[in-house]
């Protein structure tokens, strides 16, 4: 907890000197998309590139994180999927599956805020419980202890078991079949040759595995998803909307009320939640029966290079075709890496890495510090602390197991906050 609070000070601190020279590089970037008739695509935007692919949404059930270290499992709620946990015993009664009273079973959901936690996680205790099972660190593996009913878009139902995942193999072992045990499948998935997307995808109806996500390089998902409100109580439900979900780990704040130029983005902190941008941009006014996207709100998205886009709503169809507009404007954020290289106290060699990264102390008073290195999500995947510098004060990583992207490595050191951005190729 202490590295996560200290990245965050050196964090904030960043952010707040990319603001002295932020201005639009380009203004009036005018964007018009298509979701399709009821929303049935899904669109993955770059804020760079624009749309990089428009997708049917339908297809698939259930989509397993790529991640080795992950158990996430998501299914596919935007096109009507559905969950439930058996709640009368583990997988070892598979063969006697009562569904009977499943009505009054509550409904399991992805989160609206993290890809990786998905409705087959969602009963997780924490760690090593991750939802539909637990991890064994003997054999580097979580082993499955629950069943789920799952309702198909279809409509179809299946039972279904997550056996295992071997988190050195990064495979998944699932098991699944009619409510009678009829068409039962062990499949393995193997999650490795997807490992630059999110997720591998896979159907239960045609026994199929998809790879339908582009890669890494996407921003933006325009798609339908859960998402939570609160009533006039304050109790929580789930609904389904459509809205913009982030990519994980890309950066996103809002400001509202704000007029439409307004550029100081750094005036609150980024987040890295899957909702940031979210849905209720957009309101549908009952007096004209037409949508209206919300005045004097911007978002701001920060991509994996630093660079700052802001985002403004200007125009939502509505379900008839999915057709929505926007103004995506390019920040000028010179002055965080300008500022930054003035410290000089952290040298990062090779940049980009890729078997070892070596970390140089340019300060001769310093010997003992702690570096870590934190992914875009914010979760540490590596932290030292070093009480005897060697004589030239450089420090080596290896960097070989880590998956390819963008990370952050942070200096921590008497009177010394220091971070900078390392690519892992």
């Amino acid at each position: 907890m202490k590295n996560k609070i200290i990245y965050s000070l050196i964090f904030v601190f960043s952010i707040g000197l990319s603001t002295i020279n932020a201005q639009t590089k380009e203004s009036n970037s005018f964007q018009y998309l298509e979701m399709g008739s009821g929303y049935s695509n899904d669109i993955y935007y770059s804020v760079t590139d624009g749309e990089i692919l428009n997708i049917p949404r339908a297809g698939w059930d259930i989509a397993f994180f790529t991640a080795a270290t992950s158990a996430g499992i998501i299914i596919n709620e935007g096109s009507g999927a559905m969950l439930w946990t058996f709640p009368d015993g583990d997988i070892s009664d598979w063969n006697s599956v009562d569904t009977s009273g499943i009505l009054s079973w509550d409904i399991m959901f992805n989160s609206p805020e993290s890809w990786e936690v998905g409705a087959f996680n969602r009963n997780s205790l924490g760690y090593p419980d991750c939802g539909w099972g637990l991890y064994d660190e003997d054999i580097t593996t979580y082993e499955g202890d629950s069943i789920y009913i799952i309702q198909m878009a279809t409509g179809a139902f299946k039972k279904i078991c997550i056996i295992d995942k071997n988190t050195d193999d990064n495979t998944y072992n699932i098991k699944y079949a009619d409510l009678d045990g009829y068409d039962e499948h062990i499949v393995e998935i193997n999650a490795n040759p997807y490992i630059t997307k999110n997720f591998v995808y896979y159907s239960l109806g045609t026994n199929t595995l998809f790879d339908r996500e582009p890669s890494a390089d996407w921003d933006i998902l325009f798609t339908k998803y859960i998402d939570i409100t609160y009533d006039q109580y304050g109790d929580p439900y789930e609904y389904l909307v459509t809205g913009a979900t982030s990519n994980v780990g890309r950066e996103a704040n809002k400001y509202h009320p704000v007029p439409d130029d307004y550029v100081d983005f750094g005036a609150q902190p980024f987040e890295t939640l899957k909702n940031v941008i979210g849905y209720n941009w957009k309101i549908f006014d009952l007096g004209s029966m037409s949508w209206e996207c919300a005045d004097s709100t911007v978002f701001f998205v920060r991509n994996t290079d630093w660079h700052v886009y802001r985002i403004r709503f200007t125009y939502w169809q509505g379900s008839s075709s999915g057709y929505f507009e926007f103004y995506n404007d390019a920040i000028d954020v010179t002055g965080i890496e300008n500022e930054l290289d003035t410290q000089n106290t952290l040298s990062v060699y090779p940049n980009p890495a890729t078997e070892t990264v070596n970390v140089k102390i340019n300060n001769e008073l310093l010997s003992e510090v702690e570096i870590s290195i934190t992914d875009l999500s914010g979760r540490t995947v590596y932290n030292s602390a070093i009480n005897n510098l060697n004589s030239d004060k450089t420090v080596s990583i290896t960097t070989s197991d880590f998956v390819t992207g963008v990370y952050f490595i942070s200096l921590i050191g008497d009177d010394i906050r220091e971070t900078q951005k390392l690519v892992i190729k």
